[in-house]
């Protein structure tokens, strides 16, 4: 059985890009689940964002009406 010097070195060759090219395409799943990861975190900062906004307010009437009734009595 005869094997060839060029035969030996595609078939090398064939395999390392193989493996580079699933590498890269790990790269870019994981690129891509740091980006949903991100987005995710943006939206529930603005959520939280405009929930403590509101909640806020909220306690600034609170402080108000506390005071309004502390003054009547």
């Amino acid at each position: 059985m005869h094997v060839d010097l060029n035969s030996i070195i595609s078939a090398l060759s064939a395999l390392l890009l193989g493996y580079f090219t699933f590498k890269q395409n790990d790269k870019k799943s994981d690129m891509d689940s740091v980006e949903n990861n991100r987005d995710y975190i943006v939206e529930q900062n603005k959520r939280l964002n405009a929930e403590n906004k509101k909640l806020l307010n909220e306690n600034e009437k609170l402080r108000k009406e506390l005071s309004e009734n502390e003054a009547k009595h």
